[in-house]
C-alpha cells in the first residue's frame, strides 16, 4: 500500500497538473479538461484504495472541478455534494465554503438555480464573517452567473463588479479577465454597448497576455454576437464559422452548438429558412445530449420559425409544442404565452380559426398577467384576424378598439403596423373607404419607421408575410375611389414606395456600412445610430427582458429622432445615399421628366390577385386595370419554364422534338402577350420599352412575347429595371468613356467554351485587361472593377433558390456571391454575366429582389446583361460577339442587344437560344 507521504505527493502532483491547465466553469471542453477528468478518476481510485477520508474528499473535489470544466455538469454535482457534506461533518468550514463556490456554478449550468442561490448564501455568510475576500470574490463571480441565467442582469452585473474590484485589489489577473468578460456580457444585455465593447476588448487583451486561449476565444465569440446585433451580418457569420471550427477541434459541444444556434438566428432574420432549420436541428441534438434544456428549447423554436417561413405549418406546430413542453417544465410563462401565439398563427394559416382563437385567447391571458403591451397587442390583432376569417366584424372591431385603448395608455413605443392593417381590412369590409385608406397609410408609415424593429419582431413569425398588404391596398383604393387625376399619381407613388421599401430592407440586412459622399462625420453618425438602434430593437424583445431589465424606450425614441435628423442633413449632400437608408421614391412626374423621348415605361404591379400596369412616357401616363389574375400568369410561367427545361435533356431529344417544343413555347409566349401586353401595346409610340416587373413577372422574357406573327423584340428595343426609382438612378448616372475593359473567363465542365468566347470578345477589345484561368481571382475582380467601364464575366453562374444571396459566379479561387457584391465598388457602364441563370432572383412578398442583379446595381454599375435560364454556350458566344460589335459601332446597349438577338435567331429560331438575356438598368 502507498504510504501517506507518497500519496500526498501524488495528490499534490495531480492537483498541480489540473490547476496548471487553468480550467474554469463554462469554458469550452478541450483536451486539457478531458485529461483533468482522467487524472481525477485516477486520484479517486487511489483514495478509495487508501480508505482515507482526507484523500477521498480531495478526489471528489478534483472530479467535481474537472467535470464542471469539461461540461459534464450533472456528473459533477454528485461529487460536490459528497465533498461539502463530508467537510462540514469534519468541521472544515472554510474548505466547505470554498467547495460551495464550484458547487454553485455547477448547479447553475445544470439549470438548478434555486439550489444554487441557497448554496451561495451559506458560503457568502461565512466569507463575510471571516474576512475571506478571495473566496467571496470567486463566489460572487459564480453567483453572478446564476443571476445572469435567471435574466436578472442588473443583479448579475452587481455581483461581477464586486468580484472584479476584489480580484484587482488582490492582483488576481486571470480571475479578473474572466470577470471582465462576464461584465461585458451583462453590459451588452443592459444596452450599454460602448462599455460592453470596451470590456470585451479588455478581456481579449488580458487573456492573450496570460495565454488564456479559451477565454480569448470566448470573448471573440461574444463580440461576434454583438456584430450580429449591430446588423453586421457578414462579419458575424464569418466570425461564427471560424469559431465553430475551433470549438469542434477542441471538442466543446456546448460552444459548437451555440455557434449553430446563433447562426440559425441570423439566418432566420435574413429569411434563409432552410439553412436556419439545418443549423437549429443540429443544435437541438447537441444541447439535448449535454442536458442544456433551455438552449434546446430555443433551438426547437427556431426550427418551428423556419418551418413557418417555409409554410410547413403542421411540422411547425409539432416543433412549437415540443419547445413549449420544455419551457413549461422550467416554469417560463413568457415563452409559454409566446408559443401559444405562434401556434395560433400556424392554425390560422391552416384554416383552423377555432383552434387559433383558443390559443390566441390563452396567449392574451398570459401577456395580460405579465403586463407586456406589445404581446397583448399581438394577441388581440390575431384574435381580430380570426374574427375576420369567421366574418364576425363586431368581434374584430372590438379587438381593434381594445388595441387602440392599450396604445393610448402604454408608456412604451409600439409597433402598430399589424393593428393598422387589421383596421384597414375591417374598414374595407364595411365599405368605409376613407377610413381604410387612413389606416393603410398609417400601417405603411409605421412599417417604414420601424423596419429594423420589425425585423427583430418575434423572429418574423407573426405577420411576416403581410408587409406588402398596405401598399397593395393603397394602390387599389387610390384607383378605385379617387378622381383619376389625383388617384393615378398617388397609386403610382404607393407602387414605387413598396419597391423602395423592399430595397431599403434588403440593404439594411445584407450590406456593409454604405459608402456615401456626404461629410464623413455625418455618415459615421448615421451608421452608428443604425447599429445602436438595431441592438436596442433586438434586445427590447420581452423574452430577453421578462421582468427585471426593461429596455430604455425613451432612449430608443430619442435615437430614432436623431437618426431622422441626421439623414435629413445627409440628403442635401448625397440624396442617393439617403434614399438607400430610408424609403424614398420616384414620383410619376419625376419619372416622366427623366425618361427619354424614345422610351415608354411599363410598370406592373400586383394587388390581391389582380395584375395592373402603369404606362408612362414623357407625354402621358395612364393605368391599365385587371390585365389578368396573378394565378393565371404563374401557371403560364410554369408551363413556359417546362418547355425551356427540355433543352437540358440533350441534343438528341431536342432534335427529335424541336417542332413540338417550338410550337408549345410560342403558344405560351402568345398567351402571355395576350394577357400582359395586348390590352395596351397598340398605344405605345416610342421605339423603346422599359419594363418594370412585379412578383413572379421578374422571371418572364417580355422581349420574347409573341403576338402570333412577331416577337416583341421585332418591334421594340427592350430593357428592364427592378423599379422606376432604380431606373431613374441608372439614367442619371454619368457614364464615362468606354476606355477600359475587363474580361474574365473561368472554364469548367459546365462552361467548356469560355476560352473560345473570351478570345472572340478580346478580338473586339484588344486593349482589354484579360483575366483567364488561374489569374481570374476574387482579388483581381475587386481591384479591376474599380476603374473598368465594361466588365465581361464568362463563367458558370449558379442561382441559389434556397439561399439567393449566395447566388454566385465562379472564379479561379472560389465563387463570388451576391453577398460579396455589396462591398464591391463597380462604377462600370455595363457588366455582362454570360453564364447560366445570372439574372435569376428570388422575389419575396414585398418584391425584394435577391440575387446578383441587386448586388451589381448597388455596387454602382449603370446596367447589366444577365440571363434568365441556363444558356447554350455556342449561341451565347455568337450573341455576345454580335452585341459588342453593334455597341462599338455606336448603337445603344438596347439597340445592340436587339440586333444581336435578331442575328442569332436566324440560325437558332427557338427563344431558348436567342432570348435568355435581359438588359437591366440604363439602356
Amino acid at each position: 500500500m502507498i504510504s501517506q507521504g507518497d500519496l500526498q505527493q501524488t495528490f499534490d502532483r495531480i492537483w498541480s497538473q489540473i490547476r496548471g491547465a487553468k480550467l474554469y466553469a463554462g469554458q469550452p471542453r478541450n483536451e486539457a479538461s478531458a485529461q483533468s477528468v482522467s487524472l481525477a478518476h485516477q486520484a479517486l481510485e487511489l483514495a478509495t484504495e487508501s480508505g482515507s477520508d482526507h484523500f477521498l474528499v480531495e478526489a471528489w473535489k478534483m472530479l467535481a472541478y474537472s467535470l464542471t470544466a469539461n461540461e459534464q455538469y450533472e456528473d459533477s454535482l454528485i461529487y460536490y455534494e459528497r465533498a461539502v457534506q463530508h467537510l462540514e461533518r469534519l468541521h472544515e468550514h472554510q474548505l466547505a465554503a470554498r467547495s460551495r463556490i464550484g458547487y454553485v456554478i455547477a448547479l447553475a449550468y445544470a439549470t438548478r438555480y434555486p439550489e444554487a442561490i441557497e448554496v451561495a448564501a451559506k458560503s457568502e455568510k461565512w466569507f463575510a464573517e471571516n474576512g475571506d475576500d478571495a473566496g467571496r470574490a470567486r463566489l460572487m463571480t459564480n453567483l453572478g452567473i446564476v443571476y445572469a441565467r435567471l435574466d436578472n442582469h442588473p443583479k448579475a452585473l452587481e455581483c461581477y463588479s464586486t468580484a472584479a474590484e476584489i480580484f484587482e485589489r488582490l492582483g488576481d489577473r486571470p480571475s479578473a479577465a474572466q470577470t471582465y468578460h462576464n461584465m461585458a456580457n451583462m453590459l451588452a444585455l443592459l444596452d450599454r454597448f460602448e462599455q460592453a465593447e470596451k470590456r470585451y476588448r479588455q478581456t481579449q487583451k488580458l487573456a492573450e497576455e496570460l495565454k488564456l486561449d479559451d477565454l480569448a476565444m470566448q470573448a471573440n465569440y461574444n463580440r461576434a454576437y454583438l456584430h450580429y446585433l449591430r446588423g453586421r451580418y457578414s462579419d458575424a457569420l464569418y466570425a461564427f464559422s471560424r469559431l465553430r471550427e475551433r470549438f469542434q477541434q477542441a471538442g466543446s459541444r456546448r460552444h459548437h452548438a451555440l455557434c449553430d444556434l446563433d447562426e440559425a438566428e441570423i439566418y432566420l432574420q435574413l429569411n434563409l429558412s432552410k439553412d436556419a432549420a439545418i443549423l437549429a436541428r443540429r443544435a437541438i441534438e447537441e444541447f439535448g445530449q449535454i442536458g442544456l434544456h433551455h438552449e434546446q428549447a430555443k433551438a426547437t423554436v427556431f426550427v418551428g420559425v423556419a418551418l413557418m417561413q417555409l409554410r410547413r405549418f403542421p411540422e411547425a406546430l409539432d416543433a412549437f409544442r415540443e419547445a413549449q413542453d420544455i419551457f413549461e417544465k422550467e416554469g417560463n410563462r413568457y415563452w409559454k404565452g409566446l408559443l401559444d401565439l405562434y401556434r395560433a398563427e400556424a392554425h390560422l394559416s391552416l384554416g383552423r380559426p377555432w383552434e387559433a382563437q383558443a390559443l390566441a385567447t390563452q396567449a392574451k391571458s398570459v401577456f395580460d398577467q405579465l403586463a407586456i403591451p406589445s404581446k397583448r397587442i399581438a394577441s388581440l390583432v390575431l384574435l381580430g384576424r380570426v374574427a375576420m376569417t369567421l366574418t364576425d366584424l363586431a368581434a374584430a372591431r372590438a379587438a381593434a378598439q381594445e388595441v387602440s385603448a392599450l396604445a393610448e395608455t402604454a408608456k412604451t413605443p409600439l409597433v402598430l403596423f399589424p393593428y393598422h392593417v387589421l383596421c384597414g381590412e375591417i374598414a374595407e369590409r364595411e365599405r368605409k373607404w376613407n377610413e381604410a385608406q387612413h389606416h393603410f397609410e398609417l400601417a405603411a408609415k409605421d412599417l417604414e419607421r420601424h423596419q429594423a424593429r420589425l425585423h427583430h419582431d418575434d423572429l418574423r413569425v407573426t405577420f411576416f408575410k403581410g408587409r406588402h398588404q398596405p401598399y397593395e391596398a393603397l394602390v387599389r383604393l387610390s384607383l378605385d375611389y379617387m378622381d383619376l387625376d389625383d388617384g393615378l399619381p398617388l397609386a403610382y407613388s404607393w407602387c414605387e414606395r413598396a419597391r423602395s421599401r423592399g430595397l431599403v430592407e434588403l440593404l439594411s440586412h445584407y450590406a456593409t456600412p454604405i459608402r456615401g459622399h456626404a461629410e464623413q462625420p455625418l455618415l459615421m453618425k448615421a451608421n452608428r445610430l443604425r447599429e445602436e438602434l438595431n441592438i436596442c430593437y433586438a434586445r427590447s424583445k420581452p423574452e430577453l427582458h421578462p421582468v427585471t431589465a426593461q429596455p430604455n424606450y425613451e432612449s430608443i425614441a430619442m435615437k430614432e429622432r436623431e437618426l431622422a435628423r441626421t439623414l435629413r442633413e445627409i440628403s442635401g449632400a448625397d440624396p442617393e445615399y439617403a434614399s438607400l437608408q430610408q424609403v424614398s421614391i420616384a414620383t410619376i412626374d419625376s419619372v416622366r421628366q427623366i425618361l427619354p423621348e424614345t422610351m415608354t415605361l411599363v410598370e406592373y404591379f400586383t394587388t390581391g390577385d389582380e395584375i395592373l400596369a402603369f404606362i408612362v412616357s414623357r407625354s402621358a401616363a395612364r393605368v391599365v386595370r385587371t390585365l389578368c389574375s396573378a394565378g393565371r400568369i404563374l401557371h403560364l410561367q410554369e408551363r413556359l419554364a417546362f418547355q425551356i427545361e427540355k433543352f437540358l435533356l440533350g441534343h438528341e431529344y431536342v432534335g427529335a422534338h424541336c417542332e413540338q417544343i417550338m410550337e408549345s413555347t410560342r403558344r405560351r409566349l402568345h398567351e402571355l402577350y395576350g394577357y400582359l401586353l395586348a390590352p395596351f401595346i397598340g398605344e405605345i409610340r416610342t421605339s423603346h420599352i422599359a419594363i418594370v416587373p412585379h412578383g413572379t413577372l421578374h422571371f418572364l422574357p417580355f422581349h420574347a412575347f409573341f403576338d402570333g406573327e412577331q416577337y416583341l423584340i421585332d418591334r421594340f428595343e427592350i430593357s428592364y429595371a427592378p423599379s422606376a426609382s432604380v431606373l431613374k438612378y441608372c439614367l442619371e448616372k454619368t457614364e464615362g468613356p468606354r476606355n477600359r475593359q475587363l474580361l474574365i473567363g473561368v472554364a469548367d465542365e459546365k462552361a467548356p467554351l469560355v476560352e473560345e468566347e473570351l478570345t472572340k470578345i478580346n478580338g473586339l477589345f484588344p486593349q482589354a485587361d484579360v483575366l483567364r484561368g488561374p489569374s481570374a481571382t476574387r482579388a483581381a475582380l475587386i481591384e479591376g472593377s474599380k476603374t473598368a467601364s465594361l466588365i465581361h464575366i464568362a463563367s458558370h453562374s449558379i442561382f441559389r433558390q434556397d439561399n439567393p444571396m449566395f447566388s454566385s459566379f465562379k472564379l479561379a479561387d472560389g465563387y463570388f456571391t451576391a453577398f460579396d457584391l455589396f462591398s464591391l465598388t463597380c462604377p462600370a457602364s455595363l457588366v455582362t454575366l454570360s453564364g447560366c441563370q445570372s439574372g435569376m432572383s428570388e422575389v419575396t412578398g414585398s418584391d425584394d429582389l435577391l440575387g446578383l442583379v441587386r448586388g451589381f446595381l448597388y455596387a454602382g454599375c449603370s446596367s447589366l446583361l444577365v440571363s434568365l435560364w441556363s444558356v447554350n454556350d455556342e449561341s451565347t458566344a455568337a450573341l455576345m460577339v454580335n452585341f459588342y460589335e453593334e455597341w462599338q459601332r455606336g448603337a445603344s446597349k438596347a439597340a445592340a442587344l436587339r440586333k444581336a438577338m435578331l442575328s442569332v435567331r436566324r440560325k437558332h429560331p427557338n427563344p431558348f437560344y436567342w432570348a435568355p438575356f435581359l438588359l437591366v438598368g440604363n439602356p
